[in-house]
């Protein structure tokens, strides 16, 4: 059960729908770090799907949170070209988006602001720049967002086996 993950020092968390074309972001690292790493004991992976909402509503209520939440998602900005990893900051997802449930935007903003203001809990999104998301059922990622799965898979290999070690102090990095 899920619940075990909020008693991890980090948990790492894709969100997206995968029948969804590139909203299937989140899913995909979550998928690849599983397969090929081997990650220390104080770290928890979770595909969590569409359901980062309720998941966050879970770890609200529960008490039990990790120090540290990364959450990997898919996101649609006009700055940025299709496949682009952007990090964003909690506090600088604008007023109108913090209530805003789309599954394409960020739905769990108000929720992750309390966390990290009652709970303490360190938050880094990062979030990769569709190149498309149908309005209907296609699965598989554009060969932009594919091509940023292994990029964001190193980025978080790099930061847990740097040279000073897992710590949820240290920031992660640039993308």
């Amino acid at each position: 059960m899920y619940l075990e993950l909020f008693n991890k020092d980090i948990l790492i968390i894709g969100c997206g729908n995968p029948l969804l074309g590139d909203d299937g972001f989140g899913p995909a690292v979550i998928r690849s770090l599983e397969l090929q790493d081997v990650l220390p004991g104080g770290i928890g992976l979770l595909d969590a799907g569409t359901s980062i909402r309720e998941l966050l509503f879970d770890m609200l209520l529960s008490g039990r949170v990790p120090e540290l939440l990364v959450i990997i998602d898919a996101v649609q900005v006009s700055h940025a070209l299709p496949g682009e990893i952007i990090r964003i900051d909690v506090d600088g997802i604008p007023g109108n988006k913090i209530a805003d449930y789309s599954l394409h935007q960020f739905p769990t903003t108000n929720m992750l602001q309390e966390l990290k203001a009652s709970c303490r809990t360190k938050i880094v999104i990062y979030a990769v720049q569709v190149a498309d998301v149908p309005e209907m059922v296609r699965p598989g990622l554009s060969l932009p967002v594919k091509a940023a799965v292994p990029r964001m898979c190193d980025l978080i290999r790099r930061w847990i086996y740097g040279k000073d070690g897992l710590s949820c102090d240290r920031e992660l990095p640039p993308c």
